[in-house]
């Protein structure tokens, strides 16, 4: 059931982050007090440092241990290996894989025999490229226990790397004939296969991974990473397992999240329909996945109906509300502005500083030409970091277009520009061309493709919105079809949405626009 609850990362809960904040910060008032009293106490300053690594306070976890490392004496052999240790996992949280390298090999100076120390500098060597050095750290763990299936992975990496895949593959197999039930060994030969370019295999043994442990999240992050580059493979091996195992509803669900993560809904739509078809799942994400699909595909109807089935199963989630109100509003003309609004208040009742809340009601706002309360919105949804750069290029848009004020809109331009992202959820190349900096904008649509390999055209859409806007329809056209032909399947985004910032309502007058759309119409159909 993890899978269902819609998220491919499983963050902590708020309560349990500002719990553990107020319990480091009342620990480290006890070490900093203690530490003021008796400064030469070593041993209580490597606590400290421990404590400010596990936080991830790592310049003053560093500080503290080499303080703690010059006063220790050398007779103390133990502890001066915990420190060279904990300073070792500091360099490695840092990237600075050399100064790693020299405490792990101290380290292992005075206890030549430690497992965690030859495991810790067998990897750091082998993201290094020392090959030999992994090679041999890798085999004292074999010596010291023949069946570490950790031991097993890493060695079968540096055959892969030194070409020889016979034996690469002989070490993860018998890993996985010493452990069957342990998920790490399906995803250790994952990586290897991939190592050795064997993709389809690897996606097999992924798929394994998620039958034979509880928490499926690990190798379903891979796979749809690993989609990102090999898409076809990753929905092609899932459907021959779904072949062979009908009834097996984490398949179809998977299949249907990676799809919808490219934005392919009709693809997506399929695997949720049999979920509920064959009568696998009946949770509040299926219905409310099954909506968002529908709703992309222009198909409202039933993508009201799924949301309010959703709705019934649970209603504590923001985003529910939101995509019901987008389905009300727009499976008429895009004119029911109030039960729209409706619906954007009960999701302010769940969370009232949700970002895309406050988006939303600005949206509906500026189609209504009540720009005063948009920019109250907008100024709301600045502070919030997850719609910050959407925000201050709407409220930018409505006070130079609506309200003519340049001089606010300029501003608000300018603040898009210095959080210094450049990547497409940035805006960035719509901010520079309101500033009249087109060369860099059209710089900018171009390195957001190049740096976008994933399938799915999203990239191509935002370049292809940018060059729309300014007036190059032909340029933006052409970005469109690089969209629709990497599979870009959003119907409401191609011929509907019309609000600020990013859309494509200038490109849809283009002679070719209608013609282009049909000749990708599979992108828009429910498929297999």
């Amino acid at each position: 059931m993890v899978l269902l609850c819609g998220t491919l990362t499983m963050p902590a809960q708020d309560s349990d982050s500002q719990l553990q904040t107020r319990m480091n910060e009342a620990v480290m008032k006890v070490y900093d007090e203690y530490l003021k009293k008796n400064p030469d106490d070593y041993e209580t300053r490597f606590s400290r440092a421990y404590q400010s690594y596990y936080f991830g306070a790592y310049l003053n976890a560093l500080a503290d241990v080499n303080q703690a490392l010059d006063e220790t004496p050398q007779s103390k052999s133990d502890l001066r290996f915990d420190e060279l240790l904990l300073r070792a996992r500091i360099y490695d949280a840092r990237g600075e894989y050399q100064n790693e390298i020299a405490d792990l090999q101290q380290a292992l100076v005075l206890k030549p025999r430690n497992d965690v120390a030859s495991d810790m500098l067998a990897r750091v060597s082998l993201r290094v490229g020392d090959n030999d050095q992994a090679e041999e750290s890798y085999k004292a763990l074999l010596r010291a226990e023949p069946t570490n299936y950790v031991a097993m992975h890493g060695l079968a990496k540096v055959a892969a790397k030194k070409g020889d895949y016979a034996e690469a593959a002989r070490l993860v197999d018998e890993a996985v004939k010493l452990y069957p039930t342990v998920q790490e060994v399906y995803m250790n030969r994952a990586d290897v296969l991939r190592d050795m370019d064997e993709i389809v295999p690897a996606i097999q043994n992924y798929i394994q991974a998620m039958t034979v442990n509880e928490d499926m999240m690990p190798p379903l992050r891979e796979l749809v990473m690993l989609s990102d580059t090999h898409y076809d493979d990753v929905m092609a091996t899932l459907a021959e397992n779904i072949e062979r195992a009908p009834r097996v509803g984490m398949l179809y669900y998977v299949r249907a999240m990676i799809a919808m993560e490219h934005l392919h809904y009709g693809q997506a739509l399929k695997n949720l329909k049999a979920l509920v078809d064959y009568d696998l799942y009946d949770y509040h994400t299926v219905y409310y996945n099954l909506a968002v699909c529908q709703a992309n595909l222009l198909q409202w109807d039933d993508a009201l109906t799924n949301i309010d089935k959703a709705l019934e199963r649970y209603s504590g989630d923001p985003d529910y509300f939101l995509l019901k109100s987008r389905i009300v509003r727009y499976r008429g003309h895009g004119d029911n502005f109030d039960a729209a609004n409706s619906l954007l208040n009960d999701a302010a009742i769940v969370n009232a500083e949700y970002g895309p809340m406050l988006i939303a009601k600005a949206h509906l706002m500026i189609a209504q030409r009540k720009d005063t309360e948009a920019i109250n919105y907008l100024n709301a949804a600045a502070s919030q970091d997850d719609v910050k750069a959407e925000a201050l290029l709407m409220r930018g848009w409505v006070n130079k277009y609506r309200l003519r004020n340049v001089d606010a809109a300029k501003t608000d331009f300018m603040e898009v520009l210095a959080a210094g992202e450049s990547d497409m959820v940035s805006l960035r190349g719509f901010a520079l061309h309101e500033l009249s900096r087109s060369d860099e904008a059209r710089e900018w649509a171009e390195q957001i493709i190049k740096e976008q390999p994933a399938i799915g055209g999203e990239a191509y859409f935002y370049a292809a919105a940018l060059l729309s806007d300014m007036d190059d329809n032909n340029k933006a056209m052409q970005y469109l079809e690089g969209g629709l032909a990497n599979g870009y399947g959003n119907l409401y985004e191609v011929t509907v949405n019309e609000n600020p910032y990013v859309n494509l309502k200038l490109v849809r007058r283009h002679y070719g626009f209608k013609a282009l759309v049909e000749k990708y119409q599979t992108n828009f159909q429910e498929r297999r």
